[in-house]
């Protein structure tokens, strides 16, 4: 969901991907992390793959998120949401919630 939510801002790389997870404290271990990910939603077929040559004449190649990865991420986060809203409210409910967020 995580990697949607980023291919969802526009085509991406495994590295520059990487990189981003990690401003939101989201580590993989280790670079190569990251591609049995990206494989497995290309198998699933929720994203576009591209090669494109970088400037130094390397292959790169690109992620973009298509229809049915969109159609996955909105229905994947409804679900987180429902889940996360459900959990607060346990937590809540047994006085488990930090106190200063309590309703």
């Amino acid at each position: 969901m995580c990697v949607l939510s980023i291919l969802k801002s526009g085509k991406s790389y495994g590295y520059e991907i990487m990189k981003e997870l990690e401003k939101f404290n989201l580590e993989l271990k280790g670079e190569g992390s990251i591609y049995p990910i990206l494989t497995k939603l290309k198998e699933k077929k929720l994203v576009q793959v591209t090669r494109e040559l970088t400037e130094q004449g390397r292959a790169r190649v690109y992620y973009e998120l298509n229809q049915s990865g969109l159609q996955y991420l909105e229905q994947s986060t409804e679900e987180w949401i429902s889940i996360q809203q459900d959990i607060q409210a346990l937590l809540q409910t047994h006085n488990a919630w930090p106190k200063e967020e309590r309703k």
